[in-house]
């Protein structure tokens, strides 16, 4: 038994291939490949690959069948009470065989911490969330050359599956089982590409979920790109983890762009890539590009609900902020565990004066994350509001924000977009400069954070633009004027 193979039971059982899902009902191939079409069977295939064999588990199919009282005769799988009932061609519903367990990889130094940053409380949440949004997607058919020929040795292939399975549930935990496992990956075959592309946007996303430094862990992901394209140059998801670690941790705006359109003409149906660009170009406030992009991942991937979620940030941004709440409310109710929903809409209800509707989202959010710093902002927030409305909040809130910073819990981003929103420009430019020559992540929102739109004319933003990296082009209301 592989180590994959290892301490599974069948909660979590992987299924490899058409027949191996249509097995697990009793069904042909024929018939599962037209339920995951047109009756959202939760089916997957691996990122960047052209013709890429899907996979499944078990847990998901059985969620999926029980919540389909609803198939009929073209069914022809559950009866009046509910039984799944034999196939015609195939016959009764066979016993399900053991499958592969996801083993305990040893743990990424530090433990978790908050991901989401918060407008300066929330409209500041736009910022990492965008980062922590990239966690993998599910891609439609995908080109990558070596990985239409190539059969990864031993059990690597299964370790990488595993791996995406931990990827997508965007937590910390997740993250640290997903490293551990295509680090397994690649040691069973160091020629298996797609192992070292999942590592990659692993190390890629990790600094958002937990206490390891951005510069601990954006090496190790560039270097396992660089690897991906080493063993596999038309690899497209290589090329947008790449593009991804190129805008974030080398801030290169340019360059990203470049790779992000390579890795999506190697691939037209990565989801992943034009997801990823999509957000990118929305940091830089090119809301023609990143709804282009959006939407293009969106029909790629329609069950996703992080790009259904990030479309309604865009749109937010974009100034069409009822189409960005037609979107983030029900998707907020159909998904109460996805943060980035609860965050966008307290970014959103900050920025537009719901104050209590605010309040509520941002608690939300910060107890979806975990985070003990917006859990303390969130109750100075509530208090300040008691006493003092909007004023009494924000003052209430950028003083526990001031108390967080010196402890150096709290960047200092976000206490520039309290400061704006309270009308204390020069305490948001001197937060806003600490910011820059910090480095921090959060710089990247500096054009596209609403709160900081009166500090556009000022002489200073633009050279504040300039050192995050950013194009200086397009004010929000040149911006506005074009939609």
């Amino acid at each position: 038994m592989s180590q994959a193979d290892a301490g599974r039971g069948d909660a979590n059982r992987l299924l490899k291939g058409w027949k191996a899902i249509g097995a697990h009902f009793g069904r042909d191939e024929t018939t599962v490949r037209r339920w995951a079409t047109g009756m959202g069977l939760p089916v997957h295939r691996v990122p960047g690959r052209q013709r890429a064999p899907v996979y499944a588990y078990a847990t998901e199919l059985d969620a999926w069948l029980k919540g389909r009282r609803d198939l009929g005769p073209d069914g022809d799988l559950v009866s009046a009470a509910g039984t799944l009932q034999p196939d015609r061609e195939t016959g009764p519903v066979p016993k399900d065989a053991a499958a592969p367990h996801i083993p305990d990889p040893k743990p990424v130094p530090g433990h978790a911490r908050p991901a989401l940053t918060g407008l300066g409380i929330a409209a500041g949440l736009t910022v990492v969330l965008v980062v922590i949004a990239f966690g993998l997607l599910r891609s439609g058919p995908a080109a990558t050359p070596q990985e239409v020929a190539y059969q990864p040795r031993g059990g690597a292939e299964a370790l990488y599956l595993d791996g995406l399975y931990n990827l997508e549930t965007r937590t910390a935990d997740g993250l640290t089982r997903a490293i551990g496992l295509f680090t397994q990956a690649v040691r069973e075959d160091p020629d298996y590409a797609q192992a070292h592309v999942g590592l990659a946007d692993a190390y890629n996303l990790v600094s958002q979920y937990t206490v390891v430094p951005p510069g601990e862990v954006y090496p190790k992901a560039r270097a396992a790109a660089e690897r991906a394209i080493a063993l596999d140059p038309g690899n497209s998801g290589a090329h947008a983890a790449l593009a991804f670690n190129t805008y974030y941790w080398q801030e290169n705006f340019p360059g990203a762009v470049r790779l992000f359109e390579q890795a999506i003409a190697l691939d037209p149906g990565n989801a992943q890539a034009h997801h990823w660009y999509a957000l990118v170009a929305m940091q830089d406030r090119r809301f023609d590009i990143a709804l282009r992009e959006i939407t293009e991942a969106q029909r790629l991937d329609p069950k996703a609900p992080s790009v259904l979620a990030n479309k309604g940030l865009i749109l937010f941004h974009a100034g069409r902020v009822d189409e960005a709440l037609a979107i983030l409310r029900p998707l907020a109710v159909t998904n109460p565990s996805l943060r980035s929903a609860a965050a966008y809409l307290a970014t959103i209800y900050l920025t537009t004066g719901r104050d209590e509707e605010f309040i509520r989202e941002f608690r939300r959010s910060a107890m979806l994350s975990g985070s003990a710093e917006d859990l303390v902002i969130a109750d100075a927030a509530e208090a300040g509001f008691d006493s003092g409305q909007r004023q009494g909040m924000l003052t209430a809130m950028l003083a526990t924000q001031q108390e967080l910073y010196a402890a150096g819990r709290l960047p200092a981003f976000r206490l520039a977009l309290t400061a704006a929103m309270l009308g204390d420009q020069q305490l948001a430019f001197d937060y806003l400069g600490q910011s820059v020559q910090r480095r921090e992540p959060e710089i990247k929102g500096i054009r596209l954070e609403p709160a900081l739109a009166d500090l556009h004319a000022d002489a200073r933003f633009n050279v504040l633009i300039a050192e995050a990296g950013l194009s200086p082009e397009n004010s929000p209301a040149e911006d506005t004027a074009k939609q």
